[in-house]
């Protein structure tokens, strides 16, 4: 098994320059928490605490505290084997997750109930070393969220992997060899097409396309 450590490596290495520590436990714990509720097993054996600053692995706290620890270029994960289903899902978590501060991600987590459950009735600035549980994690994630516009369970059983992927290429030269030379598009060769903001569009008249858009929450 990963250690959560190893995990980490994986994460930063695919993140921008660097992490912030925060920014870090919360993918880390997002990773492990959609985890559970896609495989109904841990990635990591290391138990994640409901400190007031969210969800946190004391052992990678540690460890990457120091900030040239948690430089993309300084990781060293050769030696860390992932199945293609993980490798997926860290990604998918990065899609969703990866682009919020840690700042950002502690707050979310503090509405959740994984979180929430683990530390009862203490008040929020109060210091916390309780696990949270696996089970809470993985029942939360499997009915309340979705990842990449998909439930757990679609995970699950449609496996795990990143829309929008495309590995046909175009062959430019073949689409337009194959229209007829003589064909005269007169003066308005675009067919009084409209460069108008699509009803879809981002309001620059740019198409979004569907497949590569991820569900909120």
């Amino acid at each position: 098994m990963l250690t959560a450590d190893d995990v980490a490596s994986v994460i930063l290495e695919r993140s921008a320059p660097w992490s912030d520590a925060m920014r870090l436990q919360k993918l880390l714990y997002y990773v492990q928490a959609w985890h559970l509720a896609v495989t109904d097993e841990p990635l990591f054996p290391e138990q994640i605490k409901a400190w007031k600053q969210g969800p946190v692995v004391p052992q990678v706290w540690h460890s990457r505290r120091d900030q040239a620890t948690r430089s993309a270029n300084a990781q060293h994960t050769g030696h860390i084997h992932l199945d293609e289903m993980t490798s997926n899902l860290i990604d998918l978590v990065l899609a969703r997750y990866g682009s919020m501060s840690g700042e950002e991600l502690s707050a979310l987590t503090h509405v959740e109930q994984p979180w929430l459950n683990a530390r009862g009735d203490l008040p929020p600035d109060a210091e916390c070393r309780t696990a949270i549980s696996t089970e809470d994690m993985a029942a939360y994630y499997r009915a309340n969220r979705k990842l990449g516009g998909r439930t757990a369970a679609d995970l699950a059983i449609g496996g795990v992997y990143i829309r929008g992927a495309r590995d046909e290429s175009v062959d430019i030269d073949a689409i337009l060899d194959s229209f007829p030379e003589d064909d005269d598009p007169g003066e308005d060769p675009w067919g009084g097409a409209s460069l108008e903001s699509a009803d879809k569009g981002d309001g620059r008249g740019i198409h979004l396309e569907p497949w590569r858009a991820y569900s909120d929450l």
